[in-house]
């Protein structure tokens, strides 16, 4: 497979006038005109990391809507019902904080699973003013068509060109990043400070916020 890189040439080897005495700090470059950009080897980390995140993502999502007709977030609303919620219910505002996206964003999303009668919704128990979500028979069919295919396209398109060695390194530096940005929120200094995850554990995966606490059983 060929691979794309992110390169700043103009940061590696100076090819004007303006950036030929440059200097270098902390992984910045400054021009003589006051100008800044990433060295080569930091734009490529970024600018790698972002663009096959984003890839991958726009690749699952094509696959899971051309094969299946739900994209890749519906699959997660699925997967957070059928796998992690107990009896297949969540209430919305778990729902929210699970979720990566927006609360109007969820909302849409529930609604559309709704329409299709994939998931319903119903005053919440505990909180006649919130909302539980529950997933159908119908939603159970299609997530379990779904997963085997979302499956395979991860090993194909992810980690098939990864060692597992690389995985897990994977997994430990895009941890570190997540919980620094928690830290950074207020939200996660304790997670941080605590050292690598043991990802055999359901807990460590709270930390990605998108994945909920304990599968159920």
């Amino acid at each position: 497979m060929q691979r794309t890189r992110y390169t700043l040439s103009v940061a590696r080897t100076p090819g004007s006038a303006k950036t030929a005495h440059s200097s270098v700090r902390k992984g910045v470059v400054i021009r003589p005109d006051g100008l800044k950009l990433m060295t080569a080897e930091r734009a490529a980390a970024f600018l790698g990391l972002l663009r096959a995140a984003e890839t991958l993502a726009r690749e699952l999502d094509a696959e899971l809507q051309g094969d299946h007709g739900i994209g890749l977030r519906e699959f997660e609303v699925l997967l957070f019902l059928a796998v992690f919620a107990s009896d297949g219910r969540l209430r919305m505002v778990d729902l929210n904080e699970w979720s990566p996206l927006s609360q109007s964003r969820v909302s849409r999303l529930v609604a559309e699973l709704e329409a299709r009668h994939l998931v319903t919704r119903s005053p919440s128990g505990d909180d006649r003013r919130g909302v539980e979500v529950a997933i159908t028979t119908k939603g159970i069919e299609k997530f379990s068509q779904a997963q085997e295919d979302h499956l395979a396209a991860l090993e194909r398109r992810l980690f098939a060109h990864l060692t597992a060695e690389e995985v897990r390194q994977l997994a430990d530096l895009t941890g570190r990043i997540l919980d620094a940005q928690a830290a950074a929120m207020g939200a996660g200094g304790a997670a941080a400070a605590a050292g690598p995850p043991d990802y055999s554990s359901p807990d460590s995966w709270q930390r990605f916020r998108s994945w909920p606490l304990r599968p159920r059983r």
